[in-house]
């Protein structure tokens, strides 16, 4: 029997290979916008960061969106397996993990606008 033709090892190729592109990427498109000290720098609004935090999550989307389906499709058909539901469940867990969590830039923002400087119903409206 060959090592890969046991499934186990072809998923732990498969989501490796998955955490490798979003190592890759993911620093790409952090790098995409800029930073929370940049931002304070040039005296943006709370709602230009807001406003720069939606792009960003988009961006991430697409991003993910269009991998995900490059991916998956390229290591299913070299590694010869097919994804249930609970791999496929799996997978996009550990794909989210790495790609949100290494947007450093986001996270930065994000926690801004939730603690530090929160929105005011007061602040829409200037």
């Amino acid at each position: 029997m060959k090592i890969l033709d046991n499934t186990p090892v072809k998923l732990s190729i498969f989501v490796s290979v998955y955490v490798i592109i979003f190592i890759f990427v993911s620093p790409f498109i952090d790098h995409l916008f800029t930073s929370l000290e940049e931002d304070n720098a040039s005296s943006e609004s709370n709602l230009q960061i807001l406003t720069e935090i939606i792009a960003h999550v988009i961006v991430l989307t697409i991003s993910w969106y269009f991998l995900y389906k490059f991916i998956n499709r390229f290591l299913e058909s070299l590694l010869n397996v097919k994804v249930n539901d609970t791999t496929k469940k799996a997978i996009d867990f550990i794909s989210a993990v790495a790609l949100v969590g290494l947007q450093r830039n986001l996270i930065d923002k994000l926690e801004y606008i939730t603690y530090e400087h929160p929105f005011r119903a007061h602040d829409l409206y200037e």
